[in-house]
């Protein structure tokens, strides 16, 4: 019996046993996890296909298991999958389905890379092609597309970046990246000023019709250039098309409704390109009359506690016509597949022509006297640059391990007149004092840009990335003055002035992939070498250095928490360079109302960016939200005082009385820059698009943000202010092509460091209707109930100054495009939407299966 007994406790414990290690044999064949990677293709030109949907299906039910979207680089990945046997769907607009059978038995299974062919169906007589998104999420950018915005269509760069989230132009023409204005401007991916110094001219010279899109960089890796605070906004321009023959007309029209201010413009582009070589080549051209009328009031305080001496009121009205005309021709020599060269040429010439008229009333308060002031500008502007550039890549036999060689050599020539009149009326309106001034500047500005970009992946999760820059600048600029209508300069205040400045960069990013999470770490180091002259007749030579060597770390991190849900943090050092004009120690006091000088003594100001970010793909909502943090050590501010004799010594301007001391105690205000210690921004921006119907989309972007500046070098305060704008586009597809386009924008109320800035607000709507599938027609109306307008109050210890500007911007525009050729299936397109297809609504009678 005791025998038996043990007999069966021995079988029930090595059944036990058994059944435990079976059990967890099981669990570990549960737990075991394989992943999954390749690469998308076009069958016919081999080209990487972006956002394509890699589904993971069941075999037993078809039902969606997992799944990604393939990167701009054509790749995907899927990790943490279950063992098994599966079906994968690779599925693009434009295209027909392919599915793959696969098993996974753990490790990595590499597909290699998956060809899908064009797709010739048609549905109810509309042809499938593929269509892009409005705005695309990226690793480290945002990209918005040109062609999907139609309330830009007709217009400049300018108006497609009032209609970009998280981008702000104002009444003037200032850029602003998330209320900030120190942003870095590109022009495909060069910047802006080989196309001119003024920022706000050359984006108003250059038709939205010739921009494919815009990509906004909030914290750039240290591969970029690290000047702009607020990040990066890079204007990438239209290209050559597909395979074979291809092109694009467009023409706009229009005026201002407020007062008669035509406007048109035109570009035609044609590209032809085999398997060996390109060609492109394009041309535009825009004119266009552009107003802006403004009211200033100024109190000026006495010399007693909170005494009034004098009032001013002066009213603005000045009209500006423009010409422009660009081209670009460009070469692709495809030597094999490994090695490519491209040349090409970019030029661009501009005139603008102004008239501003200026009256201004001043009445003293103790005399009881009137006085006025009449002042009549007239401006010339033209301008003429040349961009030569060189490119060549080399892919190497290891996947993904390239050599990029960009250098760009720029020609730029500027010429500006100005005749400045002012006739000064006292009570009697008699004459007591004429003044009139021309100023004639020619100056020659050459520019080299050279980047030399090497990769090296080490392994599928290990990445190199290292390169060398060159910014390099020579500046010559003949400042003449005339007064009183003399034909001979005036010695005493001409001058000419020369800058050279070398920037010399290296940098250095290591990226890493393991699991869900990737990392990138960056380092750039800079050697800056900067020299100016002045020179003028019978006076020594004004010579200054500027020398620094600064550091700029980076750090980027993702994690995937699903396929549809991402996170990211990153990290930037950013710099602002005051220029060498600023910097000059000039002396202004060719105008009767202000002197101007610059500040030797100014630092570049660093700004330490953080931010973190989420988003999330719905079936019918994308939600992308950031919080940021920005903090600025030697903020550079504009600064406005009066001049006098105890402020300047005040503010350490002691060496400007030795030549503007004459000028003290007559009401003359002095402009200058300061370094005024610190600042912070902050901020929470939140970007939802959102698929009401299928025939209508609303993009909603809303930026709430913050700022602290410490200004107790300039006026003893600290300011603390808090602030939000927000974005609404709304577009509606209707039936027989038709699509409306409604965009609004807000800004609320802030504080500046001399004051505070009143709400900004104007509403934009278009119309387009699609012609025989290659043209379109659309209509614009810009500032629909004439709201674009911005008020500003500045507040000294001497005077208080109340600014209202507004600008002639309500108009109506009619534009027409037009493309030919190869263009029936856009392969530089990427699709509508980054979701998965759940496979409810695909239709697979022309999909190819392959085992």
């Amino acid at each position: 019996m005791i025998r038996d007994r043990r007999r069966n406790l021995k079988l029930l414990l090595l059944c036990a046993v058994c059944l435990l290690f079976g059990n967890m044999g099981t669990v570990f064949a549960q737990n075991a996890r394989a992943s999954l990677s390749g690469s998308v293709s076009d069958a016919q030109t081999k080209e990487v296909l972006q956002y394509v949907n890699v589904a993971v299906l069941s075999t037993k039910d078809s039902s969606m298991i997992n799944g990604v979207i393939t990167n701009e680089n054509g790749k995907f990945s899927i990790t943490n999958m279950k063992l098994g046997k599966f079906i994968v769907r690779f599925s693009f607009i434009g295209y027909k389905d392919v599915f793959k059978n696969v098993e996974l038995k753990g490790g990595n299974v590499n597909m290699g890379n998956i060809e899908l062919s064009q797709s010739s169906e048609m549905l109810e007589g509309v042809e499938i092609v593929a269509e892009r998104q409005m705005m695309e999420y990226k690793l480290d950018k945002r990209v918005i597309n040109v062609d999907k915005n139609i309330v830009s269509a007709g217009g400049s760069a300018s108006e497609v970046l009032e209609n970009v989230p998280s981008v702000s132009v104002d009444e003037e023409g200032e850029v602003s990246l998330r209320g900030n204005s120190n942003v870095k401007v590109l022009i495909d991916g060069k910047p802006s000023e080989l196309l001119g110094s003024d920022l706000a001219s050359v984006l108003a010279q250059i038709p939205a019709s010739t921009i494919e899109n815009i990509e906004v960089i909030t914290n750039p890796s240290a591969k970029y250039d690290p000047d702009g605070m607020s990040g990066i906004i890079n204007i990438k321009l239209k290209e050559k098309g597909n395979m074979g023959l291809n092109g694009m007309v467009n023409i706009s029209a229009g005026s201002a409704l407020d007062k008669f201010l035509p406007k048109a413009n035109g570009s035609a582009s044609v590209s032809y390109s085999t398997k060996k070589f390109g060609f492109s080549a394009s041309i535009d051209g825009r004119y266009d009359q552009r107003g802006r009328r403004s009211d200033n009031m100024k109190l000026l305080f006495g010399s007693e506690p909170n005494s009034l001496e004098a009032w001013m009121r002066s009213r603005r009205d000045g009209i500006e016509e423009g010409y422009s005309e660009g081209m670009k021709l460009g070469f692709d020599w495809y030597i094999n597949q490994k090695n490519t060269l491209t040349l090409s040429y970019t030029g661009r010439g501009q005139n603008t022509i102004s008239d501003h008229t200026v009256i201004n009333n001043i009445n003293l308060i103790d005399s009881m006297s009137y006085r006025s002031l009449d002042q009549i500008t007239d401006g010339d502007r033209s301008g003429q640059f040349h961009t030569f550039s060189l490119n060549y890549q080399k892919k190497f036999n290891k996947p993904d391990q390239e050599l990029m060689v960009d250098a760009n050599w720029n020609i730029g020539r500027f010429n500006r007149e100005s005749t400045q009149k002012i006739d000064y009326f006292n009570d009697a309106f008699d004459t007591d004092y004429a003044f009139d001034k021309k100023d004639v500047t020619k100056a020659n500005d050459d520019r080299a840009v050279v980047k030399i970009n090497y990769t090296h992946p080490f392994s599928k999760e290990l990445r190199l990335e290292t390169g060398y820059n060159l910014n390099y600048s020579n500046r010559h600029s003949d400042y003449d003055y005339y007064f009183n209508g003399l034909s001979e300069k005036d010695t005493a205040t001409s001058y000419v002035f020369h800058s050279t400045e070398y920037i010399h960069a290296l940098y250095a990013t290591m990226g890493y992939t393991h699991g869900n999470w990737s990392g990138q770490l960056g380092l750039r180091g800079e050697i800056v070498r900067s020299t100016a002259t002045k020179t003028m007749e019978n006076k020594a030579n004004t010579s200054f250095d500027k020398n620094y060597n600064p550091l700029f770390p980076t750090l980027h991190l993702s994690y995937q928490i699903t396929p549809m849900q991402s996170a990211q943090f990153s990290y930037s050092r950013r710099i602002n360079r005051p220029d060498m004009f600023s910097m000059m120690p000039n002396v202004d006091l060719s105008n009767p109302e202000h002197i101007r000088f610059g500040n030797p003594d100014i630092d570049p100001e660093y700004t330490n960016s953080l931010e973190i970010g989420y988003s999330h793909i719905f079936s019918k909502t994308t939600i992308f939200a950031s919080a940021y943090y920005r903090q600025t050590n030697n903020r550079i501010s504009w600064f406005n005082f009066l001049w006098t004799e105890e402020n300047a010594r005040r503010y350490g301007f002691d060496w400007v009385l030795d030549i503007a001391g004459d000028e003290v105690d007559k009401g003359k205000l002095a402009m200058t820059s300061l370094n005024i210690d610190k600042s912070s921004n902050y901020g929470i921006e939140l970007i939802i698009d959102q698929q009401i119907t299928k025939w209508w989309k609303v993009n909603l972007n809303m930026n709430f943000f913050g700022s602290y500046t410490d200004a107790t070098l300039v006026n003893e305060t600290e300011i603390n202010s808090f602030n939000w704008d927000a974005k609404l586009n709304s577009t509606m597809n209707l039936p027989q092509s038709w699509t409306i386009q409604l965009s609004a924008q807000y800004s609320a109320p802030r504080r500046t460091i001399q004051g505070e800035q009143d709400y900004f607000f104007f509403t934009d709507l278009a119309i387009k209707k699609a012609l025989n599938k290659k043209a379109s027609l659309s209509l614009r109306y810009s500032d629909i109930f004439r709201t674009m307008k911005r008020k500003s109050t500045t507040i000294t210890d001497d005077y208080i100054s109340f600014q209202t500007g507004r600008p002639y911007r309500r108009a109506i525009t009619l534009n027409f495009s037009y493309r030919f050729g190869n263009n029936d299936v856009n392969k530089r397109a990427v699709k509508s939407a980054k979701r998965l297809d759940d496979g409810s609504g695909s239709n697979n009678a022309g999909a190819e299966s392959e085992d």
